[in-house]
């Protein structure tokens, strides 16, 4: 098996198998289905990730950076 988790192993045959339930429900896909070669593997579509962020990013210059990298911020910023 995958360490990771990024690959699952099982049975398509069997429609109650747990890659078989995991595919329906992620909308697996085959690669390539126009060639007609009826691969052995699917692809998952990418889950949405989850906003992380504690708080959303502002222009708010209280926060502006001061010193040295405050000086390069606004002359790059011109």
């Amino acid at each position: 098996t995958c360490p990771a988790g990024a690959r699952h192993f099982g049975d398509f045959a069997d429609p109650q198998s747990e890659v078989s339930i995991l595919t329906a429900a992620r909308g697996g896909y085959d690669l390539m289905p126009e060639m007609g070669m009826q691969p052995t593997n699917k692809y998952l579509p990418p889950r949405a990730r989850a906003n992380t962020c504690a708080a959303p990013v502002t222009e708010d210059d209280s926060i502006a950076p001061s010193g040295f990298l405050g000086l390069v911020d606004r002359v790059f910023s011109r």
